[in-house]
């Protein structure tokens, strides 16, 4: 027989609202979680990232363990792109949280501001580092620009640093040096055996 308290009724209803609303406080989709660093580095995210950019990289400056400044020296690929626990949970593959920092320029990819952030966390600071790079109140401190928009990391040697890939890269902003640039000749240079850079200091802040 069914009991028709209104006592009771009312008591009911509030325990099912109030135990539904506790399994939603609970949904570990719902819950903010804070990333963590792997506990295996590098050996993670190769199960995954496998492909020729990231066998370069190990044989690249950033990845030189005898160098205590490399980023591989402390989180290994986690160093440069933030803790991965979430993006590797079995549970939610990432899904619906923060995505680790991805570089360059386009949808998908991190703000301008963590990517510089993630950078300058070794090249900003003197130290560890071989040159403190001064990028911030330089010329190419702008809004369209990051590190990735003329360095390459994932790579054994940055492309940046061979005189004619530098020029290409240069030459992509600055069109009209392709061919109009002053030849000096009167001071019997050839700037056409030189790098950009021998000249240019791309990095120097801006007289104030």
């Amino acid at each position: 027989m069914t009991s028709r308290n209104p006592l009771l009724l009312y008591l009911a209803v509030s325990l099912i609202t109030m135990t539904a609303t506790a399994q939603e406080t609970v949904d570990p989709a719902r819950q903010k979680r804070v990333p963590a660093y792997s506990e295996e580095g590098a050996d993670t995210c190769l199960r995954c990232h496998s492909g020729g950019g990231m066998r370069a990289v190990q044989s690249g400056p950033h990845f030189n363990l005898k160098n205590p400044g490399a980023p591989a020296a402390h989180h290994y690929c986690e160093s440069c792109h933030g803790p991965g626990s979430i993006h590797v949970s079995r549970a939610h593959g990432g899904r619906g949280f923060p995505p680790l920092t991805d570089f360059g320029r386009g949808e998908g990819k991190a703000p301008r501001e963590e990517q510089l952030a993630a950078c300058m966390q070794c090249h900003g600071v003197v130290g560890e580092v071989r040159q403190t790079i001064g990028f911030f109140g330089s010329p190419h401190d702008r809004r369209n620009i990051n590190c990735s928009t003329c360095h390459t990391v994932h790579a054994e040697r940055d492309p940046i640093r061979d005189r004619e890939e530098q020029a290409a890269t240069c030459f992509r902003c600055h069109r009209r040096m392709n061919t109009e640039h002053p030849q000096f000749e009167a001071a019997s240079m050839n700037i056409h055996v030189l790098p950009c850079s021998a000249c240019h200091d791309v990095h120097r802040p801006l007289p104030e």
